[in-house]
């Protein structure tokens, strides 16, 4: 008696590619679920009040650093003023600004550029001071005062910012607000109001938004008149 003759069957080009498709699939389709089910962490919350409070640098940690700045405005680099000389365009800003509002600009800026502050990040300084003084350098304004907020930024000495001579002083008022904006994680990547929010914690937190191009164009405008 015979046996039946057995014929192995060879997988065609397209039987293997078939297959091939189906491993592959299969193996995402097991990628996927297990990414699905796997925990994610929770996204990170808006820092509250009493967390800025850590972030913001004690009085005298940011005199120390208000002091090199002052250091370095009076006597500045070369190289860089050089710099912002070659690359200045003169632009006109939306709105009239008086002497003194200049000159309190002009320290912002000089302070960014001191603490290796990016241009954005002097932008957002900008913005920020215009919003909470109009770039005055206000002292208590009594009934009108808001809490105990007083300079450019409206910087509070009971929230840990310094005391009332030192926030009233433009240099480290500045400082303080560029020393905190640093610890922002990401802040060079928000925009100008989330920014400046995410240091000054306002009741209106998109009041700072309007102020973004005067505060570019008066940037501007102070590296011109300086350079």
């Amino acid at each position: 008696m015979y046996e039946p003759v057995r014929i192995h069957r060879r997988f065609t080009r397209r039987g293997r590619l078939m297959a091939l498709f189906m491993t592959v699939a299969t193996l995402i389709a097991i990628v996927v679920t297990v990414v699905r089910t796997m925990p994610h962490p929770p996204p990170a919350d808006r820092l509250t009040l009493d967390e800025l409070k850590l972030m913001i640098p004690d009085g005298a940690q940011t005199e120390l650093v208000a002091a090199m700045v002052r250091a370095r405005i009076a006597h500045p680099d070369a190289t860089a003023a050089a710099s912002a000389a070659t690359a200045c365009v003169a632009s006109s800003t939306p709105h009239t600004w008086d002497s003194t509002q200049h000159e309190n600009a002009t320290t912002i800026i000089q302070v960014g550029v001191a603490l290796a502050v990016p241009e954005r990040g002097q932008v957002v300084a900008l913005a920020t001071a215009m919003q909470e003084s109009q770039l005055y350098n206000l002292g208590d304004l009594g009934a009108n005062n808001d809490h105990d907020s007083l300079g450019l930024f409206q910087q509070r000495p009971s929230m840990g910012w310094g005391t009332p001579a030192q926030v009233t002083d433009p240099v480290f008022a500045a400082t303080a607000f560029y020393l905190v904006l640093k610890r922002v994680p990401g802040w060079e990547s928000m925009a100008v109001t989330i920014a400046a929010q995410s240091v000054q914690r306002s009741a209106f937190p998109n009041s700072y938004a309007k102020w973004e191009p005067d505060a570019t164009s008066l940037r501007q405008e102070v590296l011109c008149n300086t350079a």
